[in-house]
């Protein structure tokens, strides 16, 4: 649940090892456009969602998320990660939820009674191309910001660290 946000997984290497038998794990095992869903969780995250990238080792997924294995000849899987990621998708998942102490949980119908626009795959897969174009956009400028950050911070540095005054001289 922790290498995960904003509907992609980040820390792979995070993830904890366990050995299953054979039947277990062809039973929990996730593949690549596999969506999962928290359903247990503290409130804010019940509903936080993630797209499975291409993965090097047999991965399963834990009790407290549920796996959705879709048809790609009728619905993107990129475009359901992306619907997930809305603002009425989170809304939807919060007003479902169930309520416990400092917990709240969602099950598979709270999941099947989203409503989700199936435009045709064409459609779907041109929205994509244009999401994923926009994040390029978006990465390629916070390594900009980054490297202007870094810049500054060098350029103060440097003009600091030569021209200190004491704060007693006049």
């Amino acid at each position: 649940i922790d290498a995960f946000h904003d509907g992609e997984v980040h820390d792979i290497a995070s993830l904890k090892r366990l050995r299953l038998d054979a039947p277990e794990t062809e039973r929990f095992a996730l593949a690549p456009d596999d969506i999962v869903i928290n359903r247990v969780n503290s409130p804010e995250y019940v509903g936080k969602s993630a797209l499975i990238p291409p993965l090097a080792e047999t991965t399963v997924f834990e009790s407290n998320l549920m796996r959705l294995t879709l048809d790609s000849r009728r619905i993107a899987p990129r475009y359901l990660i992306a619907l997930l990621q809305t603002p009425a998708a989170r809304q939807h998942f919060q007003s479902h939820a169930k309520h416990a102490i400092n917990q709240a949980s969602i099950n598979q119908q709270d999941v099947r009674s989203l409503p989700v626009m199936l435009p045709p795959l064409e459609a779907q897969l041109a929205f994509v191309r244009y999401a994923n174009a926009a994040a390029s956009i978006v990465a390629k400028q916070q390594a900009a910001l980054r490297v202007a950050q870094a810049n500054f911070a060098t350029l103060l540095a440097s003009a600091f660290q030569h021209h200190a005054v004491r704060c007693d001289e006049p």
